[in-house]
């Protein structure tokens, strides 16, 4: 069996920080600054990750169950690419794309065991939203077919009640996973902990994420407007081949940009990392 591949550098984390709430913004000014220095390699290294998994997802479909079970375990396999490249990056080493495959070669078993974690964690959340409604449903059923006015009331209620049971476990699972493969990979945590770690590290910066949750919807937005906006002008203002080709142009420019805005997601998560746990090595040496 292979050795496994050591970090280069070496590096070392603290426990979660609070940081100030503007902190929120300041991850997505870093990593744009960072995106900006090799634009192209990171939408390429990008686009190879997600051909990557596209893959995975296609062979994992073939077995139904197994399949998607296979495919969960890996996620956070692959997911430490871009941020072991960021690490290196804003440490002064040369770009290099094999590197988004690093979850292969280091702590590969303890993140297949991180992603059997945030299996189980999708599992237990879906069970409790299950008995849950299950309850609220079992008490609220009626034998009439016709519904009285108070009916529809308790049955929008229980409507209700579902979406923020959903919405509040899918944030409670999203802060418990957002930080698990970093401190899996870079703090070489156990799987569970490291969601613990993960979920703690969101709530006591809450501030700081709302700022970022903020950010992100406005350039989505801004982001869909755009593309939104130039497929209009092409119907509008062409017509025949050169309106076909000027679309295509313009769906081939929307991808990159695509691309861009998940390099983007995972940079600002790196930064997020760095940030709150004091990601660091002996160098130093940060942008």
């Amino acid at each position: 069996m292979a050795e496994e591949q050591a970090l280069e550098p070496a590096c070392r984390i603290t426990s979660a920080q609070r940081v100030s709430a503007g902190q929120g913004a300041a991850w997505w000014r870093e990593a744009i600054e960072l995106l900006s220095v090799d634009t192209e390699h990171w939408i390429m290294a990008t686009l190879l990750l997600m051909v990557i998994g596209a893959v995975v997802g296609f062979v994992g479909s073939l077995v139904p169950y197994v399949g998607d079970l296979i495919t969960g375990l890996l996620i956070p396999v692959f997911s430490v690419g871009l941020l072991y490249m960021a690490y290196r990056v804003i440490h002064g080493h040369a770009f290099v794309y094999n590197n988004v495959l690093i979850g292969l070669r280091h702590r590969t078993k303890a993140l297949i065991l991180a992603g059997a974690a945030q299996v189980g964690l999708q599992i237990v959340a879906y069970l409790a939203l299950v008995a849950v409604t299950g309850l609220w449903g079992a008490s609220t059923t009626t034998n009439d077919f016709s519904m009285s006015t108070e009916d529809i009331v308790v049955s929008g209620a229980s409507g209700l009640v579902f979406f923020v049971l959903a919405m509040l476990l899918s944030c409670v699972y999203l802060a418990a996973v957002w930080f698990q493969p970093a401190l899996v990979f870079f703090g070489e945590r156990g799987p569970i902990h490291s969601l613990r770690q993960s979920l703690r590290a969101v709530l006591i910066n809450w501030r700081a994420f709302l700022m970022y949750g903020v950010v992100s919807i406005g350039l989505a937005i801004l982001l869909f407007a755009i593309i939104w906006l130039a497929l209009t002008l092409v119907r509008i203002w062409l017509a025949g081949v050169l309106a076909m080709v000027v679309y295509v142009l313009v769906v081939i420019a929307g991808g990159a940009i695509s691309l861009f805005f998940f390099a983007l997601i995972t940079l600002t998560t790196y930064m997020a990392f760095r940030d709150i746990f004091g990601l660091e090595t002996e160098e130093a040496r940060f942008l």
